[in-house]
């Protein structure tokens, strides 16, 4: 590691918290912080990194847009790394979340849905990140991989995140979908038989342009759209102030391009 610091050049930026922290460049001027902890929120989570972090802190294939020597803290580049990284605003916004009191869970539960204006009769949630469902046109197992899921007695919600990327398409078994038409295709055919009590599915897109769920239509699912934005007006977060002083600090660096 030392080796490292002496031979790469060391660039800083203050964080959302006015800590300081190291910066890599790609060959295409894209930031990313040189520890990806650096791009998250933790705060008030005492054993950290969690199972979800260390599911993503996998080598990624950008890892040839950086220098040989210059990478990260891990002696590999990992896509939480970068400030674009829609992962990393998942998991700030979510993760506190999942880890947060019985009680706070069930305020902010209370708190989103009415943002959303679904069903807000909640006795208890359960939140996840990151898992893989069974495929809708196969039901082989690694199907699509819902970015987070809200369960409560009578609601299920798969959320799909984006940052500055749109839905993924060319999709499913022919080809002929995409990431939406999956979820909605999961939901239509196995959503009553794997949970016969659930009265309301939801399928949420949370991007920068509300622009996910739009255009699709489906008779038994909600189809929502919001921001990033919209969440920072839900006060019942664990770390609504962090958060909303985090997504400014993203936003900034997720287009600068000139020298610091």
């Amino acid at each position: 590691m030392s080796f490292l610091l002496k031979e790469c050049k060391m660039e800083t930026i203050e964080n959302w918290k006015n800590d300081s922290i190291r910066i890599i460049r790609s060959r295409g001027n894209v930031i990313a912080t040189f520890n990806p902890y650096d791009n998250l929120i933790k705060t008030d989570i005492p054993l950290f990194p969690t199972s979800e972090i260390v599911q993503k802190i996998y080598r990624s294939r950008q890892e040839r847009a950086f220098q040989e020597e210059d990478k990260s803290s891990l002696g590999y580049y990992s896509d939480l790394q970068s400030i674009n990284s829609e992962d990393a605003i998942t998991w700030s916004f979510f993760g506190p979340i999942i880890y947060s009191e019985f009680a706070k869970k069930k305020e902010f539960t209370i708190e989103l849905f009415s943002l959303l204006e679904i069903d807000m009769d909640i006795e208890f949630s359960n939140y996840w990140l990151w898992r893989r469902i069974p495929h809708p046109d196969t039901l082989v197992s690694g199907g699509p991989e819902i970015d987070f899921a809200i369960q409560t007695q009578n609601t299920i919600v798969f959320g799909e995140s984006k940052w500055n990327s749109g839905v993924g398409t060319k999709q499913g078994k022919l080809g002929d979908k995409d990431q939406i038409d999956l979820r909605i295709d999961f939901f239509e055919k196995y959503g009553k038989i794997i949970w016969p009590d659930i009265k309301q599915f939801v399928i949420l897109g949370i991007s920068n342009d509300k622009n996910i769920t739009s255009g699709k239509i489906s008779s038994n699912i909600t189809l929502i759209d919001m921001t990033w934005d919209d969440l920072s007006k839900i006060k019942n977060h664990p770390c609504s102030n962090e958060y909303s002083k985090y997504l400014k600090w993203k936003k900034e660096w997720s287009t600068r391009k000139n020298d610091i």
